[in-house]
């Protein structure tokens, strides 16, 4: 269990998260930290660099609680690869996937309030064109209903991912990637490409649902040819995880994997644009480490 009563802790604040989700949470966050025995010193960060400059400066050890999205997370945790600090992720964005996964719940509050039931683990860190995340990349349909989602006018919540989705269908023209997996090479006509590590994203889609976060590996899922009942189907099936019995489905594992496609297409991690195809995906194993409930199921 983990034993940082007493403890200075930072707590990373990303007030643009969640429509301003994290930044209405902060002061009852920081309240349930000091019930807990923490001295908290909260920093509203300015920027995802920001985020992970603050997380690379402290010392080996230092608790850094996290609150904001999942891409803030990914920023935090880029910082504390080089620090050795410990992140204490919090749910503050809109998905909120890698705090689902881990098992942390959604209210900040109650997950201050279970510190002392955590337990330190390291976790392995994916790394897009070198950027770091710790749940999913993706390119194709699902990155244009990304876009779409983000610049959704209304609050939906985790639905805002689902209003994309369905946008994007009406947009989306048949795309050829070509895929390699430690050397192994494909190419096909498809829909998306998706390399996970915590393998969900999307407001609780579990579109890599073997995933685990310390096997040193990625788990990559693609969606080939098909017609878009199909893609829908397989777009509501990855909400249990239930969609790589689809036969256009494709899955695999590796330590390093290469997108590119036949037309301009931007890749994504953990909802935030890296940056157009041709993209390198590599696996950190074991880069940071993160306070998790003991069994969470994001672990082998």
């Amino acid at each position: 269990m983990s034993s940082f009563a007493g403890s200075q802790v930072l707590l990373l604040v990303n007030p643009t998260s969640g429509g301003g989700r994290a930044r209405r949470l902060w002061p009852r966050t920081v309240q349930a930290l000091r019930a807990a025995g923490l001295t908290p010193t909260v920093s509203i960060t300015e920027s995802l660099e920001d985020a992970t400059a603050q997380a690379g400066a402290v010392a080996a050890g230092t608790l850094v609680a996290v609150l904001g999205g999942d891409g803030f997370l990914g920023a935090v945790a880029a910082g504390a690869r080089t620090s050795g600090a410990v992140i204490l992720p919090l749910a503050g964005g809109r998905g909120n996937d890698t705090v689902r996964r881990l098992g942390l719940g959604l209210d900040p509050v109650k997950a201050v309030g279970s510190i002392n039931a955590l337990v330190v683990a390291d976790l392995d860190l994916g790394l897009v064109n070198g950027r770091p995340y710790f749940g999913v990349a993706n390119v194709g349909f699902d990155g244009l209903a990304n876009e779409y989602g983000n610049s959704a006018k209304l609050n939906l919540g985790p639905f805002v991912y689902l209003y994309g989705g369905l946008k994007a269908f009406l947009a989306w023209k048949d795309v050829t990637f070509t895929l390699s997996v430690d050397g192994r090479e494909t190419t096909f006509p498809g829909w998306f490409v998706a390399v996970g590590n915590v393998g969900q994203y999307g407001g609780g889609l579990r579109i890599c649902p073997q995933a685990v976060v310390d096997d040193g590996l990625l788990d990559v899922v693609s969606l080939g040819r098909a017609t878009i009942v199909a893609v829908a189907t397989a777009f509501l099936r990855s909400y249990r995880g239930t969609h790589l019995k689809q036969g256009n489905i494709a899955s695999t594992r590796g330590s390093a994997v290469v997108i590119s496609a036949n037309k301009p297409l931007n890749i994504y991690a953990d909802g935030e644009r890296v940056g157009p195809l041709p993209a390198l995906v590599e696996i950190a194993p074991r880069a940071v480490k993160v306070l998790v409930p003991p069994g969470s199921p994001a672990f082998s």
